[in-house]
């Protein structure tokens, strides 16, 4: 995040005065919410809670309402600007809110009347939040129990078709934070009843993005202080008009999911995205693969950088260290090799190497990756290099040298850090149709070069990202960067196979970490 002048002594003076202040009568205010939480479900089993709490106990649920627009109050979200209107369970059983950027998103909560979540299941066990899930029925998902998602999907369809009868389910359909700046991916879970949604839009208009909590960004701490600092937090919430799907949508979810992104994406004025988190990465897909927005390689970039290791052009970085060696190295030649006299630079460095059986990393992939990381290198330099490097020559020698499943998923691990089974789907995919049992090397470059969708891998991804900003259109040769300029922030492409030209351009579209 960057400060204005004279703005650190602002939020420093008014984070000594306000944050102790606020975040004590917020604490206050989310504990007095406990015994209200706990005396709704007393005495309630779990086939009770099974069916819609009774209006009986309707006033431990506007208690808790109370105290938690009292607790964001003290937080400094004095006002919740509203625009439309919320649509009844009858009309939307599903609430979708978007763009999810921070933990105060939970406040949407408030003015839809603290309608159910889905949550892990693990949050039950955290003070006063797990007392907080039971009293307004949340729905509890978890990732070990693999019968889980299966119950989690026929909860949402028995509560989504009810009529009325339970309240409306509230989801965060992309599923994480990110900054707020695109739409991630929607996840289908919220569409697989293939009922009426109605969209809310979540906006901050402040004048710091204080509040943004993402992947790779400010901690929890740290974001609490920055906005609790202010002088106040501006909130907005939309209520957009009732998405009612057509008979396509109905019948696929992933559908469905990804019409109302774009409606909401479009209302937003910010891009609709295939972004998606898997585990605590982004990444976004490419035909069958899934690559990180932010790969491995340009890490360790970083550290050779770091460790003054400057590699040579990459075939002649190789030359040393191909006598006396069978094309495989342990960490101690990997360091001769590379010059790194610092033990745990040199373990950083061998680490991201994929090791066989006795330990040893294959000479080729170190080769190709120095490849890489040499700026002036241009995208059919990597790919040629690829195929010499990794392709066999067939005992019957007919067509050539031939690239190999083996080979070209070893290709794709050590640049992507793909999996075997989407390498493997991709080199079916791209074979498909070929008599040979390999690709020869016009083969390859098609692929690496001028496929519609996966020459985005060579053209982009594996361009160093400031050099990817800062190319040229017609530029032959992109100029000279160091191995660190990975490591500056820069828009990335948006995965889909058909919008290629802009993002060889470098003007893709992005997604970045809160500054």
């Amino acid at each position: 995040m960057r400060f204005e002048k004279g703005d650190n002594l602002k939020f420093y003076l008014l984070g000594v005065l306000l944050f102790p202040l606020r975040f004590l009568l917020a604490t206050i205010f989310l504990f007095l919410m406990w015994p209200f939480a706990v005396l709704r479900v007393i005495g309630l089993t779990e086939e009770d809670l099974q069916q819609p709490i009774t209006h009986r106990r309707r006033f431990f649920h506007h208690a808790i309402r109370v105290l938690s627009r009292l607790m964001f109050f003290a937080s400094g979200f004095y006002r919740i600007k509203i625009k439309g209107q919320r649509a009844s369970s009858l009309e939307a059983p599903i609430l979708l809110a978007a763009p999810h950027s921070t933990f105060f998103d939970t406040l949407v909560l408030v003015p839809c009347d603290l309608p159910p979540v889905v949550s892990r299941v693990e949050n039950l066990c955290i003070p006063v939040i797990g007392a907080l899930l039971r009293f307004n029925q949340s729905i509890l998902v978890s990732r070990h129990d693999p019968s889980s998602r299966k119950k989690v999907v026929e909860e949402v369809k028995k509560r989504a078709t009810s009529r009325g009868k339970w309240p409306q389910v509230l989801f965060y359909p992309e599923g994480t934070t990110a900054n707020g700046k695109v739409l991630l991916k929607f996840k289908p879970g919220a569409f697989i009843a293939g009922v009426p949604v109605q969209p809310i839009l979540i906006r901050y208009p402040n004048k710091l993005p204080a509040t943004t909590w993402t992947w790779k960004g400010n901690g929890v701490f740290k974001v609490l202080w920055l906005s609790m600092s202010q002088l106040y937090l501006n909130v907005e919430y939309e209520f957009l008009p009732v998405y009612h799907p057509n008979e396509a949508e109905k019948a696929d979810p992933s559908l469905y999911a990804s019409g109302v992104q774009r409606v909401m994406a479009g209302a937003l004025g910010i891009p609709a995205t295939d972004y998606e988190l898997i585990g605590d990465m982004p990444v976004s897909p490419i035909g069958q693969l899934k690559v990180a927005l932010e790969l491995g390689l340009w890490e360790l970039g970083k550290i050779l950088k770091k460790a003054r290791c400057l590699p040579m052009m990459a075939e002649s970085s190789g030359e040393p260290c191909k006598e006396g060696t069978d094309g495989k190295l342990s960490k101690e030649e990997f360091a001769d090799c590379l010059n790194l006299t610092d033990s745990t630079t040199a373990s950083k460095a061998f680490s991201y190497f994929h090791k066989d059986a006795g330990g040893c990393v294959d000479l080729r992939e170190i080769i190709l990756v120095l490849a890489v990381l040499d700026a002036v290198r241009r995208a059919e330099d990597i790919a040629e290099l690829a195929f010499k490097l990794f392709a066999e020559t067939p005992q019957v020698d007919k067509n050539g040298p031939c690239l190999y499943e083996e080979g070209f998923s070893a290709i794709l691990r050590c640049l992507l850090g793909t999996p075997l089974p989407e390498s493997s789907k991709v080199f079916a995919e791209i074979c498909e149709g070929i008599s040979a049992a390999g690709l020869s090397k016009a083969g390859f470059l098609n692929f690496s070069l001028h496929h519609p969708c996966y020459r985005q891998i060579f053209r982009y991804y594996l361009q160093p990202p400031a050099r990817a900003k800062k190319r040229r259109p017609h530029s032959p040769r992109p100029e000279p960067l160091t191995a660190t300029a990975a490591s500056i922030s820069t828009p990335w492409p948006n995965g889909t196979c058909t919008q290629t030209t802009s993002l060889e351009n470098g003007r893709g579209l992005g997604h970045h970490k809160a500054d």
